[in-house]
């Protein structure tokens, strides 16, 4: 190699930033928390989609091309697809062989339950179910907006997609929520 090439070697090696795994852990590991628990609301273990996210992460860290402020983009979509495909790994699951409740029972806690934290309970299990009725693109936004309380620009660069974008397909997500929360109150309504 003669020094021209040496030169430009280095050069290369020093263009593309070396991002370490226990670096973006230390970083992000919170957020990776946050969207997995969040993003797969109560059909998916959140722990398991922290797994398998990392090992993407550990498998394809050497293949990302960004710097530091386009990594959070690009670990959010691998979080989004982990939890895709298990939401619908555990959809057919439980089209095939039914729920855990259904299969197993449900087994009573004997811990009690204040009656403020059960309020709080149902109207979160409600919250989930109507975000569970809703596509992914807008269960994904009405949680980064409304639960994680990101600001559009901040949901436009994780998504890549324009503010304008995020902020139409926010009120559409939010239509949506609503019409599907009316539905499940007129269920529980002709039910009881």
């Amino acid at each position: 190699m003669n020094l021209a090439e040496g030169q430009r070697a280095a050069g290369a090696a020093s263009a593309a930033p070396v991002l370490d795994f226990d670096q973006v852990w230390r970083l992000h590991g919170r957020a990776l928390g946050r969207w997995a628990a969040r993003l797969s609301g109560t059909m998916v273990d959140a722990a398991d989609v922290v797994q398998d996210v990392l090992l993407v992460v550990h498998r394809r860290l050497p293949e990302f091309q960004g710097d530091a402020e386009q990594l959070p983009g690009w670990l959010f979509r691998i979080t989004e697809n982990v939890v895709r495909q298990k939401r619908r790994r555990e959809k057919f699951r439980r089209w095939l062989g039914g729920s855990a409740e259904e299969v197993a029972g449900e087994v009573p806690s004997g811990a009690p339950d204040a009656e403020g934290t059960l309020e709080a309970r149902q109207g979160l299990r409600r919250a989930q179910q109507v975000l569970e009725s809703l596509s992914e693109k807008h269960r994904t936004l009405i949680i980064l907006f409304e639960v994680e309380q990101l600001s559009g620009q901040e949901i436009a660069d994780l998504l890549s997609m324009k503010v304008t974008t995020v902020w139409v397909n926010l009120h559409r997500a939010r239509q949506k929520f609503l019409a599907a929360q009316r539905a499940l109150d007129a269920q529980e309504a002709a039910r009881g």
